[in-house]
């Protein structure tokens, strides 16, 4: 079974259900009217020589013809690697030659045969076509290179199998879906999708009031940013809605109580690690700050720096095992087999749990700090500095000329004297940065996250 064949089988049950609607733009296709557009991309593919297991890079804007070509590819049986328009070319060219791409399908229907494609695994792409490839996602490049992700067939369903054991989505649900789906397409569109969902797409602020009157969402899907955009919209009320999903960032603790008190629900954060799938969800709103329990098909282990399982309360780095964990790591070549600790995957993320098993975050082990005698992560110095007043955002980090723990910080915080004396009431002495400068943002991978490097 693959995950195309899944969504045409919807098609077949439900062929009048509306699968995707793009307001600003009048778009509207039923499944029906999906799987013929995508059956045509998968054609014209099979015409020009596209054979099962090569790989297929999408360029394309937001919106119903991605979305197309993406299942057109998928159709094929070609893999697909999503390609967002707002990457940099540097950042494009890298891809492409890092994913070992045979082809290239751009706007206007613009697919090009790509010369001198290397095999990916030193078997001539044996050990590649034996995962039965299909999706290939890369990392953002927070603290350096990008990482190349792939997932096959399998490892697809069972992601998606182990994340609706939660979310429950079927075909009665209207997914208002905010993030980019060059980012976020496995454990979203293609379980709304392969669930008979309505996908209800990104649109302009001034449309919001008119998606949410008529088309009555039940599942929110977005980022942080995008639950502060909404909650400050002339969107008079959410009643329908039965989950919203905060992903891609931190929530923001404050952020999930004006959401609660605009809308009267929960806004539920959520942890997604591209090698492993959605993790968690929190929809204890009595949980602060926690990204949730494991989802039921998941076994979490927070490892300590001994290498065994820490007790509730103590640092340890996230350990994962379960169904639909990556195939393989692209340039260089590494298969899951290769990747596996005892206690299963090492995720580089690190967490504290408390007695119900609910996780919070710490910080990535890139991100962790030895100042003074104290490790600590710099996420956990940012979430205090981020509450302080005047504050809008910022970024802990240790010079690398001074070795002077130092941050920058967006917004009008006024003396910096005023910002270490308020940290001193809240952290460790030795956590407070000696430095501070005001900058009016923080620099940014292409897909938003902060960048570390």
């Amino acid at each position: 079974m693959d995950i195309f064949t899944l969504i045409r089988q919807k098609s077949e049950t439900q062929p009048g259900q509306l699968a995707f609607s793009e307001s600003e733009h009048g778009v509207k296709l039923t499944y029906r009217e999906l799987i013929e557009r995508a059956d045509d991309v998968a054609a014209g593919f099979i015409k020009r020589g596209g054979r099962p297991g090569e790989r297929c890079g999408l360029i394309l804007a937001e919106g119903a013809d991605f979305l197309v070509s993406a299942l057109g590819i998928l159709a094929a049986g070609l893999c697909l690697l999503p390609i967002a328009t707002f990457l940099p070319q540097e950042e494009k060219e890298f891809v492409v030659k890092a994913a070992g791409l045979h082809w290239l399908y751009q706007r206007n229907r613009r697919l090009s045969r790509l010369p001198s494609t290397e095999p990916l695994d030193g078997q001539n792409d044996e050990e590649f076509r034996a995962c039965a490839p299909a999706y290939i996602r890369f990392t953002s490049g927070s603290t350096g290179r990008r990482k190349g992700i792939l997932l096959g067939q399998r490892t697809i369903i069972d992601r998606l199998n182990a994340a609706n054991e939660v979310l429950q989505i079927d075909s009665a649900d209207r997914i208002w879906f905010a993030l980019p789906m060059a980012d976020h397409f496995v454990v979203s569109i293609l379980l709304y999708l392969s669930r008979g969902a309505t996908v209800l797409g990104i649109s302009k602020q001034e449309y919001w009031p008119a998606l949410a009157r008529k088309w009555c969402p039940t599942v929110t899907y977005g980022s942080p940013d995008f639950y502060q955009a909404l909650i400050h919209s002339k969107v008079e009320a959410l009643d329908s809605l039965r989950l919203a999903v905060s992903t891609a960032s931190p929530l923001p603790p404050p952020l999930a109580l004006d959401f609660t008190r605009r809308f009267q629900k929960n806004l539920n954060p959520a942890l997604g690690i591209i090698e492993v799938g959605l993790l968690t969800i929190n929809t204890r709103p009595d949980k602060i700050g926690s990204v949730g329990r494991p989802m039921p098909a998941y076994n979490v282990t927070l490892v300590g720096e001994g290498g065994n399982p820490v007790k509730p309360g103590e640092l340890g780095e996230l350990h994962i095992q379960g169904p639909g964990l990556l195939n393989a790591y692209l340039a260089p070549w590494r298969p899951l087999s290769r990747l596996l600790q005892p206690y299963g995957y090492a995720t580089g993320d690190f967490a504290r749990a408390d007695a119900d098993g609910y996780l919070f975050l710490a910080g990535r082990g890139k991100n962790r700090l030895q100042v003074n005698g104290v490790q600590f992560f710099c996420e956990e110095v940012e979430t205090v500095l981020n509450t302080l007043p005047g504050i809008e955002e910022s970024r802990v980090y240790l010079d690398s000329n001074s070795q002077t723990l130092s941050a920058e910080v967006v917004g009008s915080p006024g003396p910096t004297e005023e910002l270490t004396e308020l940290l001193l009431q809240r952290i460790d002495a030795r956590q407070v940065p000696s430095r501070f400068q005001v900058v009016e943002s923080l620099s940014r991978t292409p897909n938003g996250k902060l960048r570390r490097s």
